[in-house]
């Protein structure tokens, strides 16, 4: 086996845009996804992959080749290179014939994905697929499909409900293709006026509405040669819905009051949490190259314990290590949590936040505390509207986080979200409340 040599190398940069936790500053290890058990990266010592038995990691792969790469550390460099493989070798969906590998970055040999771990003590960005945590099987087969999206640069349509992941999976579509060094461009497609979403998707001209003083990019223009997010594709107005279609299909757009157009080169990834979803036939023929149908959590319990245990490592940091008793876990496992695996982490957030040492399912759902135990609490979703619960959580929110920008860091989803939710309430910012002139 012929050693690496730094002159043939090159380097293929992860890009996690605002992911959050730990994932380590060098590559110490890899892990087969779905497998639960992490192959350490020794100095000086070559890692081969393939289908051989005799490779140090064997893979049951009818598109991997028996010795199909190689990954070794030395002098804190992790490196990767093609075997002369069949079939190629991809970092973060670019084919390599050496490359230097990058925490959080994504080895694909054949139809198999190898995460690249690293050191815990070291800070860094988490990427898309370490953060997706589940082994059902049609989570499983979502994440399979969703890499296999960005590899082709297809399209993608996420369908889920809200909380089951959607950007998560739209990132991993972003990491897992050949624009993953470009940039991911999200817009909230729900949270914009209506006035104002043909301006922030198209951009607009100087001039062409009240306001407008300057010229501005638009979304597309933004994520050129990268990849766009458009979230809850099924509130765009449907006037506007011809132009999406005719900037996906020319690969162009026009300023809004604007003459000339400009050539786009994006990868669209497009979600809804709406069944029906909302766009006109012809415009979900041209987001829909791949749609990914993303299961609810009550549709995979068995990953509840998974999913708790992992939230309270990423607190773990800062908060210190907790247990959770069997029967915290099992009643876990019987709720319906209708805010999907989002409600579940706020669950925990707010068990290390409430609770000792050994965290009991009371921790998770204080408001259940007066029931007896053993007695099924009801649902507190039966008891008022979908409207008035998210009424009573914005309001709550904002009470205890006194601005729009920490209460929706609390409850995980953006601010723009949050605050167009909160003024459709009549709900205003405090900090933007205490600053108003007071009347006398």
């Amino acid at each position: 086996m012929q050693p690496f040599h730094e002159r043939d190398t090159i380097s293929v940069p992860v890009e996690s845009g605002d992911a959050s936790t730990v994932l380590g500053a060098r590559v110490v290890a890899l892990r087969i996804y779905g497998q639960a058990d992490s192959i350490p990266i020794e100095p000086g010592v070559p890692l081969t992959i393939g289908a051989a038995a005799t490779c140090d990691v064997p893979l049951v792969d009818a598109c991997v080749s028996g010795e199909h790469c190689v990954v070794e550390w030395r002098g804190g460099r992790t490196v990767v290179r093609d075997l002369d493989s069949k079939n190629g070798t991809f970092v973060n969906g670019t084919r390599v014939v050496t490359a230097d590998l990058r925490p959080g970055a994504v080895v694909a040999a054949g139809m198999t994905s190898l995460l690249a771990l690293g050191d815990e003590s070291r800070p860094a960005h988490r990427s898309a697929l370490e953060s997706l945590v589940g082994e059902d099987p049609a989570f499983r087969a979502a994440i399979e499909m969703a890499v296999r999206a960005g590899r082709n640069q297809c399209n993608v349509l996420i369908l889920g409900e809200t909380g089951t992941g959607k950007e998560l999976f739209a990132r991993l579509v972003h990491d897992s293709s050949p624009r993953a060094a470009s940039r991911f461009v999200a817009l909230n497609c729900g949270a914009i006026p209506r006035e104002l979403v043909a301006s922030e998707l198209f951009g607009h001209a100087r001039g062409a509405f009240t306001g407008a003083t300057d010229e501005r990019a638009g979304v597309f223009m933004q994520a050129h040669r990268g990849t766009l997010f458009l979230d809850e594709i099924g509130e765009l107005p449907l006037e506007l819905q011809p132009n999406l279609l005719r900037a996906l299909e020319t690969g162009r757009v026009r300023r809004v009051g604007g003459a000339a157009t400009a050539g786009v080169d994006v990868q669209v990834v497009a979600a809804t949490n709406r069944a029906d979803s909302g766009l006109r036939r012809d415009l979900y023929h041209r987001l829909a190259t791949i749609v990914l149908r993303l299961p609810p959590l009550r549709e995979r319990r068995a990953d509840i314990p998974r999913l708790v245990h992992a939230f309270l490592d990423e607190l773990r940091p800062t908060h210190g290590r907790r247990r959770v008793s069997r029967a915290a876990v099992l009643r876990l496992g019987a709720y319906p949590w209708p805010g999907n695996v989002r409600e579940l982490r706020q669950a925990v957030q707010r068990a290390v936040a409430l609770g000792g040492r050994r965290l009991k399912f009371e921790d998770f759902m204080p408001e259940q505390r007066r029931y007896q135990r053993g007695e099924p609490a009801p649902d507190p979703f039966e008891q008022q509207t979908m409207q008035e619960v998210m009424r009573d959580v914005i309001r709550d929110a904002l009470e205890r986080h006194g601005s729009y920008r920490r209460a929706a860091k609390a409850l995980g989803i953006s601010k723009s979200t949050f605050s167009d939710r909160a003024r459709r309430f009549g709900f205003e910012s405090p900090i933007v409340a205490k600053a108003k002139p007071r009347e006398d």
